[in-house]
């Protein structure tokens, strides 16, 4: 028993870096908690996907972010494509705590979009 569940471990270590945005990408977008009335009314507070000033200032194309939501501690099977350009740096993805219970997003892949008409780069 002792082995599988160390096995299992040393599984989920290998495993994990690889399910997350790297740090540079990382960068680029921030997860950001406002005051809202209607989540205060519950204790909690509007969650937003923020393009960072840095994501901004280096480049116009767009950004393409997947969120994962979590509920009550569990992983849900949303997981929501999100594109953030300087003209909508912003999008709201929910109260941390609604009616049944608190909630809440992790990020999954980050990256770059070409801009319209630009010629493919490889990033």
């Amino acid at each position: 028993m002792r082995v599988r569940f160390s096995l299992l471990l040393v599984l989920l270590s290998v495993i994990h870096p690889h399910c997350q945005a790297d740090e540079s990408q990382q960068a680029l977008v921030r997860l950001v908690e406002t005051d809202d009335s209607l989540c205060l009314a519950h204790g909690g507070k509007m969650v937003s996907l923020q393009l960072t000033e840095a994501a901004m200032s280096v480049d116009q194309s767009p950004v393409e972010v997947w969120i994962d939501r979590w509920f009550m501690q569990v992983q849900t099977a949303d997981h929501t494509r999100h594109v953030l350009t300087p003209e909508v740096p912003e999008t709201e993805l929910g109260c941390s705590h609604s009616i049944a219970g608190p909630q809440h997003w992790t990020l999954g892949t980050i990256k770059r979009l070409p801009v319209a008409g630009a010629p493919y780069r490889k990033d």
